[in-house]
């Protein structure tokens, strides 16, 4: 899928004219003749687990990353970041810290960095950042407000400076969700708490991520300028389509005044143990058991993460905790469990409890939802897919299961563009449409 508002720069000797790169991409610019200041991130499809990757914060030559303003601190123009006066001590879930115009939007949208509160765990809240989008102010508000597309992202790192929402220029990693914009949709943007906020990012925990992607529709609806309404569907890629069925599993009883309309997961990390059991057969597999390791870790406090590494491990951890997923899989090619942990994550407590714990996170009873997989996917796999499916349906979800022969985990989210698009609006139409639900049909045919 090529985009009508970004062109390569001319005056780049790289651009090769291809919207997806690996790692390295040509210098691009908007259509709104505005050049895109350095690397554009595009869409770079992050060796596996990947998606959406920011690669100006982590480099191609894995710079170290860059200190990370705090909520109360203003990010971009101090002269242009509204406050909203509350705090993260004294807030409710979805309320809006801060919110910042992001100029250099394609031609028809608007863009605005924010920071808002979100429940993590427990009852306190916390500051997490992202980004909104809406439509020009000259498109009319339909009766209702606006629909919401809260969109999650796959897999960037847990260090501060992986935020999406910290990339440059700041919307690359938002291009694939541009068209929902186009169709009229709000869309928001969580970078998930703990990431480019302070705290620990909780990656591949699920209630963290779901609570994260609800609270971001919230956000976008209190800041009036976007027109936003109550009615939501949640999509994510990759780890965010792990984060978008944990939204649709907990929205009915932490957000029961948003209206979730559908679930959307592109290549979903939904079942994590089976997905890092096949990922660790990768030459970089380490690199993803040590990020799940430390997900779990920052989401309890009683697991003493070095205590289960060895000097490998620790060392990684290093680099995880400062640079960015493309740093972090590069430096473990190579590394086998037994050379990184003193234990095996997938088969000992206190970590392979906590992993099937997230499983049981995603396959509960939910708003309608179209599950979107690649056969050809080496990161998300058919057969883990299925199963997701087949424990979705027995709890009673309605399941659209669309796979497409051709594409894999990087190709997946252009090769089901077109489907997510009518798939969502029929989702938004005031009388949807029956959804085209597996669970109805034979079990020969689920397979």
């Amino acid at each position: 899928m090529r985009f009508p508002w970004i062109v390569p720069d001319e005056d780049s000797s790289e651009s090769n004219g291809s919207y997806t790169h690996w790692f390295g991409s040509p210098r691009f610019r908007w259509r709104t003749g505005r050049r895109a200041p350095g690397v554009l991130p595009l869409l770079v499809a992050l060796l596996p687990l990947a998606a959406l990757l920011p690669l100006t914060a982590c480099g191609r030559g894995g710079g170290a990353a860059r200190e990370i303003p705090g909520p109360d601190t203003a990010v971009g123009d101090p002269a242009r970041t509204a406050r909203t006066g509350r705090s993260a001590a004294a807030g409710a879930p979805g309320d809006l810290l801060t919110h910042s115009v992001i100029d250099g939007a394609p031609a028809g949208v608007r863009a605005w960095r924010i920071t808002y509160l979100s429940r993590p765990a427990g009852q306190a809240t916390a500051a997490v950042s992202g980004i909104v989008l809406a439509p020009d102010a000259r498109v009319p508000v339909p009766t209702g407000g606006r629909k919401v597309v809260s969109f999650a992202h796959g897999t960037t790192g847990i260090a501060d400076s992986c935020a999406p929402s910290r990339a440059r220029p700041v919307l690359g990693p938002a291009l694939w969700t541009i068209p929902l914009v186009q169709a009229g949709y709000v869309v928001a943007l969580t970078d998930y708490a703990g990431l480019g906020t302070p705290g620990d990012h909780a990656i591949y925990v699920a209630s963290p991520e779901g609570r994260a992607v609800l609270d971001a529709a919230r956000a976008a609806r209190t800041l009036r300028a976007t027109g936003a309404g109550d009615e939501v569907v949640a999509w994510g890629y990759s780890q965010g389509g792990q984060a978008a069925l944990a939204a649709g599993a907990q929205a009915a009883v932490y957000a029961p005044d948003l209206r979730i309309r559908g679930v959307v997961a592109t290549a979903p990390l939904a079942d994590l143990t089976a997905s890092l059991a096949t990922l660790r057969r990768n030459p970089d597999g380490v690199g993803y058991l040590l990020l799940a390791t430390a997900g779990l870790a920052a989401s309890d406090p009683r697991i003493d993460l070095d205590r289960y590494l060895t000097p490998t491990g620790r060392r990684l951890l290093g680099i995880a905790r400062t640079r960015c997923a493309a740093d972090l899989l590069g430096a473990s090619i190579g590394t086998s469990t037994g050379t990184a942990f003193t234990v095996d994550p997938l088969a000992q407590a206190p970590f392979a409890p906590g992993f099937a714990r997230q499983e049981a996170e995603v396959t509960r009873f939910m708003a309608p939802t179209l599950l979107l997989q690649g056969d050809l996917d080496a990161v998300i796999r058919r057969p883990v897919s299925d199963g997701v499916v087949r424990r979705l349906c027995g709890q009673g979800t309605p399941v659209d299961y669309r796979r497409y022969p051709l594409a894999d985990h990087g190709s997946i989210l252009g090769a089901s563009m077109p489907d997510l698009m009518t798939w969502v609006a029929q989702r938004f139409a005031p009388r949807p449409p029956m959804v085209t639900d597996i669970c109805a049909l034979s079990t020969d045919a689920r397979k």
